[in-house]
């Protein structure tokens, strides 16, 4: 899977001004890993709808920054939190997309000037 952040879109939006990506960036750095620590728990729990939750959350900010990989991911998490009896295979998901969310941290980092 990509875990390459894509900066097209904010770089469009925001006319390529770097102060403003940094600012994304670093609230991308300090708040995703609390999500994403939220989601795990709600995984150990077997918490569906906190799962659903959460992955509905991150889906815009995945977009936002390119990874569409990890969006569509987070998409199929939030669809199959909706099935009744839930569908535990969403716990596997949940758990390969934290594995992937990790991954993406240190190509943040990079980013930041």
């Amino acid at each position: 899977m990509k875990l390459i952040l894509d900066l097209t879109f904010i770089k469009s939006v925001c006319h390529d001004d770097q102060d403003f990506i940094n600012e994304v960036l670093d609230t991308f750095l300090i708040e995703m890993p609390k999500d994403i620590a939220q989601m795990n728990q709600a995984v150990t729990d077997q918490d569906v709808v906190i799962i659903g939750r959460m992955a509905h959350k991150i889906k815009s900010t995945l977009q936002t920054l390119g990874l569409f990989e990890l969006k569509e991911l987070a998409l199929q998490i939030e669809q199959l939190a909706k099935v009744v009896p839930p569908d535990l295979s969403i716990l596997t998901l949940s758990k390969e997309f934290i594995k992937h969310m990790d991954g993406v941290y240190p190509n943040a980092k990079k980013l930041i000037c």
